[in-house]
């Protein structure tokens, strides 16, 4: 361990004295040549007992290497800046040298490498498949039909959180199977059915507090649920409420007060109904069960008539005024809905929600999925074969994404015409068509063309290959017709259309899936249900509190990312967007209400990412916080420096013996680190994860750790030698080096708009989009704008011209 201290240690001071060599070793000076050589002599008294070619630790090897070849070791290069840039070298409790010294270095090695130009202009992407998410973004869009494609397909492998990495995006027979199962469903909801069938569908139980308004039904309400259906066809549907009525030891509790229950359809109201007052109390006080039974009869079947297509039912209550009570106020929820041992005052929702029909369907309306599809109505059945060859080219130039000729139209129509033989005459044949469509490789995949003419080396995209992958980029799904157009006419790869075409599609909506598709899965913030807190010792979590982590995080990050904003503000931000349940929990008393709003923070320790209960909840086991798990995700999400994976089967129990008293997991983790074979990882990990240790696992601020019955400690030093005390600290240490952030959120952005894993030849144009972005304040469009102008965006290289080796495997 101590050999490999001075490895680095001699690196970097090797390179602080070669700072006046120039990109492919030459040296300007006979003086730099001289101390060059000296500080490199230097090096190797630290380093090649461990990194000679015989021990080759760490598989890297620095004997015989003169300082002047840091260009074309590249590779072994760019993983030594990484493990600097993370303080992961030299192993702590180390000597080290002066931070300054290390930055030099860093400087000077990035420095070295970019103007080398030994960087490849660009890697291979391999044929891409269409992940689920981009599949139902791309269908909605093609033919307006919603879907929650996880109820369809698999789940995809994910590469550090992403599922859009080509190479992982595998298919197999039974995949491919469900992808045309899908196809068929996709195609029968958007074309509709006359003659559709009686079906039924159930809706669950809303999982939201059910005493109050709930941000996004129709204002004057209490309580509730909405959804939305895809209707097959015109007809009546008859809709059936589950139970809205408490039981346990007095279940007329709910029925004391007259509430009136309503259902929306597209936020116009088709039914309204009395619940409760003395006729209803009476009911159930007199027949009991079979009380109940009659009251909820009166929400059992409701006719309501809807056209085909998709709308939105809302089921909910009228508020309505309620007297002042002195009773206990549950929570900060207004009038205590759980005044008698646990149950409501107030009906509400518990029983899910079934939708049954259609019953004597009438037809089809012009839906928007239809106004999508049908481009022409056939007049007669002559007109029938031609609209339908329209029909078909509209189809197949949107979903497979360039020109279409006629022998595509041709190829599908055979599908048209084997559907337009049976009894379902000319929808059928269309529907059938569009199967084909959704099915095809043409649809499902995205591959890169090599030119005819041939050639070894990198090449440019097409402007048709260019508008798919921008749209996937910044839309997660397929090309609009603008963009279409333009690649049409060979205009996308001029620089100033494409720099439009940026800031038109980060202006459009779509662009939300930047929030949703990559910075949430960049930060492993998109599935929180993976924590479960225990209850007995977090009774103030509940599962609306975690919807209420998810609506924070995904409204602060895209106040920063979609808005004019320095991209460090997701460190710094002192606003967030919270409801009055999260501002209590946060211990802020000023907010009203159960809407989301913005507002700005008195508490330091609540700025940025690091305050924000959906981080302190994913890095966390459901019974304790975890310093390694935050330390990680510091090091490896703001840093861009993931640690070393610890070796396998590793066991690390920090249970408190039977007998003990508890101990703070600060001293529990002392315990564990004291093993040398565990402070070469722990001693980098640990530190940035015990300056959060002020949070519990819901995120929640505290000063002393009530099982141990001792003061929280968050003073710590880091891997880098800098000590700092808590959150507020941890957070101006991360800042110290304004661009390192930033680099890890760029390597991950390009990563994301290639759809493949970087390799360390991809640094040299990570580090020049963050260069430029620098002048604009590092805006996230100006990051994203640098990615789409880069030569690893706009061009492919040949799959045997692509470096093997990935930035993570440097790392290894």
């Amino acid at each position: 361990m101590q050999a490999r201290k001075k490895l680095l240690l001699g690196i970097v001071g090797a390179a602080v004295a070669v700072g006046a060599v120039t990109g492919g070793g030459q040296y300007r000076t006979k003086h730099a040549a001289k101390q060059a050589e000296q500080r490199w002599a230097h090096l190797k008294s630290y380093c090649t007992d461990c990194h000679n070619a015989a021990e080759a630790a760490g598989n890297t090897v620095f004997e015989g290497i003169p300082v002047s070849a840091i260009a074309d070791k590249a590779k072994t290069f760019e993983g030594a800046i990484r493990k600097l840039r993370g303080g992961l070298m030299p192993p702590p409790g180390n000597p080290r040298p002066d931070q300054k010294e290390i930055d030099q270095f860093i400087a000077y090695a990035e420095r070295t490498i970019d103007e080398s130009g030994h960087a490849a202009k660009a890697g291979h992407v391999p044929i891409q498949r269409l992940n689920r998410a981009q599949y139902a973004a791309t269908v909605a869009d093609l033919v307006g039909v919603n879907i929650d494609a996880a109820q369809y397909l698999p789940n995809e492998v994910e590469v550090d959180g992403f599922t859009n990495i080509a190479a992982a995006l595998s298919v197999s027979p039974t995949f491919l199977d469900q992808y045309i199962s899908l196809a068929r469903t996709v195609a029968h909801l958007a074309v509709g059915d006359p003659n559709a069938k009686l079906a039924s569908v159930s809706f669950p139980p809303p999982a939201d507090d059910q005493d109050a308004y709930l941000d996004g039904l129709p204002p004057g309400t209490r309580g509730g649920t909405r959804f939305t259906h895809t209707f097959p066809a015109d007809g009546e549907y008859r809709l059936t409420i589950g139970d809205v009525l408490e039981g346990g030891l007095y279940p007329g509790r709910t029925l004391e007060t007259e509430n009136t229950l309503v259902v929306l359809l597209d936020r116009n109201e088709v039914f309204r109904a009395k619940l409760g007052g003395e006729e209803d109390l009476a009911l159930v006080d007199h027949e009991g069960a079979p009380g109940r039974a009659k009251i909820m009869q009166r929400f059992a079947a409701i006719p309501v008539q809807v056209t085909a297509g998709v709308h939105e039912i809302v089921v909910t209550f009228i508020e309505r005024g309620r007297p002042g009570t002195d009773e206990a106020i549950y929570g900060f929820q207004p009038y205590g809905g759980f005044s008698f041992r646990g149950q409501m005052r107030v009906p509400r929702l518990i029983g899910g929600i079934d939708l049954k029909g259609p019953f004597d369907p009438t037809g089809v309306s012009r839906t928007a999925s239809r106004e999508k599809i049908f481009v022409c109505t056939p007049e007669t059945t002559a007109d029938e074969r031609p609209c339908a060859e329209r029909i078909t080219a509209n189809l197949a130039h949107r979903a497979f994404r360039r020109p279409v000729d006629q022998s595509d139209v041709d190829r599908l129509m055979r599908f048209y015409d084997a559907g337009r033989a049976g009894s379902g005459g000319f929808d059928a044949g269309i529907e059938q068509m569009l199967t084909a469509v959704l099915a095809s490789p043409d649809f499902l995949y995205r591959a890169i063309e090599p030119p005819q003419s041939g050639g070894d080396g990198a090449f440019a995209l097409s402007d048709v290959e260019l508008a798919s992958r921008l749209s996937f980029f910044l839309w997660s799904q397929g090309p609009d017709e603008q963009l279409l157009e333009l690649a049409a006419q060979g205009k996308l790869h001029d620089d100033a259309t494409l720099a439009k075409q940026v800031e038109r599609m980060l202006a459009d909506p779509r662009a939300g899936t930047l929030v949703t598709d990559f910075a949430l899965k960049w930060l492993n913030l998109d599935e929180l249900d993976a924590v479960d807190p225990d209850g007995r010792l977090f009774p103030e979590f509940s599962e609306e509190l975690r919807a209420d982590f998810a609506t924070e995080i995904d409204e602060f990050v895209r106040s920063v990312l979609l808005e004019p904003k320095d991209v460090r503000e997701l460190l710094t931000a002192d606003y967030t967007f919270v409801n009055e349940r999260l501002a209590r929990h946060y211990g802020i008393t000023s907010v009203r209400g159960p809407q989301f709003r913005r507002i700005t923070l008195e508490d330091p320790a609540r700025f940025g990412l690091l305050g924000k209960g959906a981080v302190l909840l994913r890095t966390s086991y459901g019974d304790r916080t975890s310093p390694v798990l935050r330390g990680a995700w510091v090091l490896d999400k703001l840093m861009g420096t993931p640690p070393t994976p610890p070796p396998p089967n590793v066991v690390t129990d920090l249970t408190t013996p039977a007998g003990e008293k508890p101990k703070t997991l600060r001293a529990r983790m002392e315990n564990h680190r004291a093993a040398p074979n565990c402070k070469a990882c722990h001693g980098v990990i640990d530190p940035y994860g015990l300056a959060l240790e002020n949070y519990t696992v819901t995120g929640q601020w505290r000063d002393v750790d009530k099982l141990a019955e001792a003061p929280i400690d968050a003073h710590t030093e880091l891997s880098n030698g800098q000590t700092v005390n808590g959150a507020v600290e941890l957070r101006q240490a991360l800042l110290a080096r304004p661009d390192q952030f930033v680099q890890a959120l760029t390597v991950k952005l390009m990563m994301y708009a290639l759809g493949r894993e970087l390799d360390y030849q991809d640094m040299p144009q990570v580090r020049a989009i963050v260069h430029a972005a620098a002048k604009q304040d590092y805006r996230f469009a100006s990051l994203v704008a640098g990615v789409v102008r880069s030569d690893a965006f706009r061009m492919q290289a040949p799959a045997h011209d692509s470096p093997t080796a990935t930035v993570a495997s440097t790392e290894k």
